[in-house]
């Protein structure tokens, strides 16, 4: 089992993943937090694993890699947010509203309907969301199961 405590270098690599996600759509590698931190690639790994351990971000399954720092996701799904010129992805609905949220900023989305694969488009505008008004959003777990398989939820 792993020690869930993190530390304050933990934070401050979280912190460097969340940047480097938002300012590109990719999450780095352990071995880029490795030379950015001046750290092992082995102790690169250990970060992540409390971090996921700790629900700070999602590793991809029996992997190092990252899936998500919710709200946002390391690899491409059916949430696409625009910021300017870069491209971004949430792992649902609910993110594609959370990544303008937290980066302040104004975001068109393209999103696929989960049952007809229909493109929907609507985006943020000055904190508002225009041209949805005809969507519901559904959750398939309440928020305190969603860790129990946080892929699907």
């Amino acid at each position: 089992m792993y020690n869930t405590t993190v530390s304050e270098s933990d934070w401050d690599i979280r912190l460097f993943i969340y940047e480097a996600l938002a300012a590109s759509g990719r999450a780095p590698g352990a071995d880029a937090l490795a030379l950015r931190f001046g750290i092992s690639p082995s102790e690169a790994r250990q970060a992540l694993q409390r971090l996921h351990d700790a629900h700070t971000l999602v590793l991809q399954a029996g992997s190092s890699d990252i899936l998500m720092a919710n709200p946002l996701s390391a690899l491409p799904t059916d949430y696409r947010v625009l910021i300017g010129a870069t491209e971004l992805y949430a792992n649902c609905a609910w993110d594609s509203l959370g990544i303008p949220a937290m980066l302040g900023a104004d975001a068109g989305i393209e999103a696929r309907h989960p049952l007809t694969a229909d493109l929907i488009e609507y985006a943020v505008e000055a904190g508002q969301l225009k041209g949805c008004r005809d969507y519901l959003v559904h959750f398939a777990r309440p928020f305190r199961q969603w860790y129990a398989d946080i892929v699907d939820t």
